[in-house]
Formats: structure tokens, C-alpha cells, sequence
């Protein structure tokens, strides 16, 4: 079987961010190196055989061709989202973006250095409590990590977890984000990103079921998907109801003392608007699928979150990367990504 370059980020992905269309390139900023280039989608998020292992040291298996299938699946429901840039939310729709996630989230460079990372974590502590792996219950017949039993474990749990991921992500409220004038969002190599506004120390805010959780996956450079908490949503809705009963309770009392001019419930319902106004249009988005507007404050957030999250490679339409440097020079402990904690 000849080695090729094997896609962790779908090459139809990848086309939403080109800086040059005809050859097919893209602007990168590698994290590792802090170095800026040009390069073709063909190099970019993949790596040779990432989707191959060998078995019985001489029969190579490869996951691509499920990979592939996957991607297949759902790039109709993709292009259409790119094409009518609304989302239409009928349950396959979302079905296939909920997919989409999931199989993005799980197949990265960055998850499979999580399953090293969370091994090696777990062997250090053992050890320095002066014990062996092959010691713990369970752990038996551990051996060393090696890069084909790496990539097997990894594939493996894919199949055995996208199921369940894909439904959990499905039952969250589909919002649809454009950038702010002048602006495009980043891609990384690893683009499916997490938040929480809610803190649950010591448990972690960060899974996919937990209440308030926040998910975020660029699908060009001029267009995001949000799959939110539908607390979140819910808590937009009732802030925005007890705003407009707090402002008509104002404006009756203030006419009722006679204080309230023409010009003064101009200002009333000016300062309402000003305040109101986002979240009537993220309501009004999440209902009909349009995409809700993004201020520079937020651009800034899905960027740093994006540059967070990548392994190694930062992609920019516009080669902008100034947000990504200095995050990577402010996070020298994010230079490989965000990485579990073992305590």
C-alpha cells in the first residue's frame, strides 16, 4: 500500500481558508516555530499514513476509507450551510453537523497526543510512587506505547465513542457566527473548541454534557458554527424578558409623575435598543438560522480559542496573525495545545 498524506482537517474544509485559490494554498502560523508560510492544502493537517497501523508486523489496516465515508456523509448538509449560509434546522441537517463535529473533535493530531500524553501522566505517577504499571489492576499486560498501537487505540475509540458524542451534541441549540468587518477566523488544527462561563471546580466545565457548555467550529473564514448549552439560550431569553418588564415598569411610573417627555422616552427606548439589541438579534438568529453579527471583542475570543486549541498549525484567509503570535508568546504552556491533567 502506497503511503499518502491522510487528512485529520477534511481537505473541503481547509478550501474555505485559501490566500491562494488557484494553487490551492494556505497561510499557516506554526506554533512550535512561530514561523510563517505558504504552503498547499495537500501538506497541511495531514501526515503521512495517519489513519494506518500495522497488525501482526506485517498486515497494515487503514481507517481512511471510514474516514472518507464519514466525510462523504455529511458534506452535502456542509455545502448547503455554506451556500444558503442559514441553517435550516431539520433534524438531519443537524444530525450531519452533529456528526461532523464529533468525528472532528475525536480524529485530530491533538486527540491522539492526548491519549499519549494522559499514558505517559498516569505511568509517571506510579512510578514515583515506586510502583509498575503491570502492578495496577487492569494493567496487566501494559507495554510501552508504541506509534501503531498509538494510532490503533485512538481509531478504536473513535468508533466505540462518535456515536454517543454525535447525540449529545445534537441536543444542543445551532447557531450560525459571521466575522466583523475586516475580519476572518482562524482555523486550527484542531477546530472543534470548547468553553464554559460556568465554573465547577474541582469537576472540570469542559465535557460535552456539562451544563452551559459552549462549542465552536469555524466552517470558512467568514462563517462559524456554535453549538451551545440550550441554558444558555434559555438564560438570553429570560435576561431579555426581565429587561423589557423592568423598562416598562420605568416608563409607566415615570410618566404616571409626569416625568417623562417625548425626548425622554426617546432616550428610554434609544438606551433600550442599545442594550437590548444583541441579544433580540442572537435570539432571532438561533430561531431562524441566520448568522448573529460578531464584535472585535469576540473575533479576539474565537481566534485566541482557536490558537489555544491547535497542536501546531494556525491557518488565516487573510494571514493576519498578530492575535496568534502573541497568544502563543503570552501561553508558552499551550504551544502543543490544551492537554489533560492527570492529578
Amino acid at each position: 500500500m502506497a503511503a499518502e498524506n491522510q487528512h485529520y482537517v477534511p481537505k473541503f474544509i481547509l478550501r474555505q481558508f485559501l490566500s491562494e485559490k488557484k494553487r490551492e494554498q494556505v497561510s499557516v502560523f506554526d506554533k512550535h516555530t512561530e514561523k510563517i508560510f505558504v504552503t498547499s492544502i495537500k501538506n497541511m493537517m495531514a501526515e503521512r499514513r495517519f489513519n494506518d497501523f500495522t497488525f501482526d508486523d506485517d498486515y497494515i489496516a487503514s481507517f481512511e476509507p471510514i474516514a472518507c465515508a464519514a466525510e462523504d456523509q455529511v458534506l452535502p448538509s456542509y455545502r448547503k450551510v455554506l451556500k444558503d449560509r442559514r441553517l435550516d434546522n431539520s433534524p438531519e441537517q443537524k444530525a450531519d453537523l452533529a456528526m461532523m463535529l464529533a468525528f472532528q473533535l475525536l480524529r485530530t493530531k491533538a486527540a491522539r497526543d492526548q491519549w499519549q500524553a494522559i499514558e505517559e501522566a498516569i505511568v509517571k505517577k506510579v512510578e514515583e510512587s515506586g510502583g509498575r504499571m503491570q502492578d495496577v489492576k487492569g494493567w496487566e499486560e501494559w507495554q510501552p506505547m508504541t506509534e501503531d498501537r498509538l494510532k490503533r487505540e485512538h481509531l478504536l475509540s473513535i468508533q466505540d465513542t462518535i456515536g454517543d458524542y454525535a447525540q449529545i451534541i445534537a441536543a444542543k441549540d445551532f447557531v450560525l457566527a459571521e466575522p466583523s468587518p475586516g475580519r476572518s477566523f482562524y482555523l486550527g488544527d484542531n477546530p472543534v473548541c470548547l468553553a464554559n462561563a460556568r465554573d465547577f471546580e474541582p469537576y472540570g466545565n469542559l465535557g460535552l454534557a456539562v451544563q452551559g457548555i459552549e462549542i465552536y467550529m469555524p466552517l470558512a473564514s467568514d462563517l462559524m458554527l456554535c453549538a451551545w448549552c440550550p441554558s444558555i439560550i434559555e438564560g438570553q431569553r429570560a435576561t431579555l424578558k426581565r429587561a423589557k418588564k423592568t423598562r416598562e415598569a420605568e416608563a409607566v411610573a415615570r410618566v404616571i409623575g409626569g416625568e417623562l417627555s417625548a425626548a425622554g422616552m426617546k432616550h428610554l427606548l434609544d438606551r433600550a435598543k442599545a442594550t437590548e439589541g444583541p441579544v433580540e438579534e442572537l435570539l432571532s438568529a438561533a430561531a431562524e438560522g441566520h448568522p448573529v453579527s460578531s464584535s472585535d471583542d469576540n473575533m479576539d475570543y474565537y481566534n485566541s480559542m482557536q490558537t489555544s486549541y491547535a497542536y501546531r498549525y494556525v491557518v488565516c484567509q487573510q494571514a493576519d496573525f498578530a492575535l496568534a503570535r502573541k497568544f502563543n508568546t503570552e501561553n508558552p504552556a499551550l504551544k502543543r495545545g490544551r492537554r489533560l491533567q492527570v492529578a
